[in-house]
């Protein structure tokens, strides 16, 4: 399974993609390519085959897996102009194609921030260990349709130049889809204001 991650540059704005370590201290995804396109590889994850980011399992009502990225993204602003901007994320193309990642709630593509759990401690990610993931509250979200219309800042609505946020991209395989060869795209869009 490969995911896709694409940037689109706007004005004098760039961003770029890499990879970042989990909050549980695994090693970081590894992204290929470089500046504001790069690919994440899971491999044949069904068969342990060699692959990078993460992988859950869930035994629950639905049960699948999902494979998580852990990315980082950085902005940088050039010349004169607004000193902020926002970052959106959403799907690059229209649901149904080949092989099928379901759109809507609760889908198959996610995305989540990281989160503090209480005061004065660091912050977490999911456990990716039910479908839909509920139990981080507000921080799983379905990534946006390729309708979505980027400029709200669904991934981070305050960004300054050189800033950078970790967060994590998962895509839910359930147990009875067919074997094979698939991919995702999602595209980061950041506007200054």
């Amino acid at each position: 399974m490969e995911l896709t991650l694409s940037g689109t540059i706007s004005s004098s704005v760039s961003v770029s993609v890499e990879g970042s370590v989990n909050q549980n201290g695994g090693a970081a995804t590894q992204v290929t390519g470089t500046g504001s396109r790069g690919s994440v590889d899971f491999g044949n994850f069904r068969r342990g085959g060699p692959g990078t980011g993460e992988s859950f399992h869930v035994e629950g009502a639905v049960k699948g897996t999902y494979l998580v990225a852990t990315l980082r993204l950085r902005t940088r602003f050039s010349g004169t102009g607004s000193t902020r901007a926002v970052l959106d994320i959403q799907r690059a193309t229209p649901c149904g194609g080949t092989p099928g990642l379901p759109c809507g709630t609760p889908g198959s593509l996610f995305y989540a921030k990281m989160v503090r759990r209480v005061p004065n401690q660091p912050a977490a990610w999911p456990a990716w260990d039910q479908y839909p993931d509920r139990n981080y509250g507000a921080g799983v979200l379905s990534v946006p349709e390729a309708t979505y219309v980027p400029g709200a800042g669904n991934l981070d609505d305050l960004m300054a130049n050189g800033d950078s946020i970790d967060h994590q991209v998962a895509v839910f395989v359930p147990d009875d889809a067919p074997e094979g060869s698939f991919s995702t795209v999602v595209t980061y869009t950041v506007t200054r204001l």
